[in-house]
Formats: C-alpha cells, sequence, structure tokens
C-alpha cells in the first residue's frame, strides 16, 4: 500500500515507501553507535609532542669565567710540567698555582655551584697538604703517587663547574691532556 502518490509530468505515479528512510536511519544510527563505542574502548591518541627550545648557555659573571680561565690554565700547565727540570720547587709553585686557582674558583663559584663547591673544598685541602710535604727532590720522589692523585681531586672536583662555565664563557681554554714523546 503506497503511503504517497506523486504525480509528475509525464503523468506517472511514484511510490514512495517509509520502510526505506527508517532502514537507513537505524544503519547511521547504527554506525553512529559503532563510532563511539569504538573511540571510547581505544586509548586516546597520544599528545603531540611538545617543542624542545635548545638550550642557552647560563649567564656567568666576569669573575666566575675569569677564575674558570686560571684554573684551567693552571691544570693544562701541570698537564705539560716537566718535574725533572723544573726540580722540586717548580713542581711545588705550580701546584701552589693550581691551589690558589682552585681556591679562586671555589670563592668565584660558590653561589651558583654549592654542592659542587664543596668537593673542591675537599679536594683543596688535600692538595694543601700533599703540597706542605714536598720539602725536596727525595719528597718529590716519594711523592709522585700522591701527588698525581691530588693534582686529579682537585681537577675531579673542579671539572662539573669548569665544564659548566666554559659554555657561557668563551676564553676558557679547553683540557690539555699530556704530550707523548
Amino acid at each position: 500500500m503506497p503511503s504517497t502518490v506523486d504525480i509528475t509530468k509525464t503523468g506517472r505515479a511514484c511510490r514512495k515507501s517509509t520502510r526505506a528512510p527508517r532502514v537507513v536511519a537505524m544503519a547511521l544510527g547504527c554506525l553512529v553507535l559503532a563510532g563511539c563505542t569504538s573511540e571510547s574502548a581505544a586509548p586516546p591518541p597520544p599528545p603531540p609532542p611538545t617543542p624542545t627550545v635548545a638550550p642557552t648557555p647560563a649567564t656567568y659573571s666576569a669573575e666566575l669565567c675569569s677564575a674558570a680561565t686560571e684554573f684551567q690554565k693552571a691544570a693544562n700547565a701541570i698537564v705539560n710540567l716537566n718535574a725533572t727540570a723544573v726540580g722540586a720547587d717548580g713542581v711545588k709553585n705550580a701546584l701552589q698555582g693550581l691551589e690558589t686557582a682552585a681556591t679562586n674558583l671555589l670563592a668565584a663559584a660558590q653561589d651558583q655551584f654549592g654542592p659542587q663547591g664543596a668537593e673542591l673544598e675537599k679536594a683543596i685541602a688535600s692538595l694543601r697538604g700533599t703540597i706542605a710535604g714536598l720539602t725536596d727532590q727525595d719528597s718529590l720522589s716519594t711523592n709522585l703517587g700522591k701527588i698525581a692523585a691530588s693534582v686529579a681531586g682537585v681537577e675531579q672536583a673542579a671539572k662539573p663547574i669548569v665544564d659548566s662555565v666554559r659554555t657561557g664563557c668563551p676564553s676558557v681554554p679547553a683540557v690539555e691532556t699530556p704530550a707523548t714523546s
């Protein structure tokens, strides 16, 4: 039984069924519901990654830059020191130069590098004790291991400070390694 009758210009009758729109509506409803349930069952997509900003070097005071530069120069001087040529006094002077430079670095870095400063302070005290034990060429020879350990301790304790400062202070020289003959 037709629900509506339409007469067109050609005079033909056209029958429309009310059943087809219901089937289409039900199918669309199921698709919508299926879409909603499948979205809730699946985990949400991860958020887009946040853009990373390149870190900018920290700004360091002129005093800290200068102290780091002097420390690295003193450390590099010891690396290239010929103990035989300079004798006990020359070695002692070089060690005292490192001690002074490390003490100045500690003073300049204390505010920004508190925890690292405490380690550096301990290493400086150890170096100071080593220097006090050097009296002559014989004491130099017998204390080479202790000297090397003290210098390495100061350099290791100062490394995080100097490496950090180097990023903002281009005047800090690179670490030198011993020349091989």
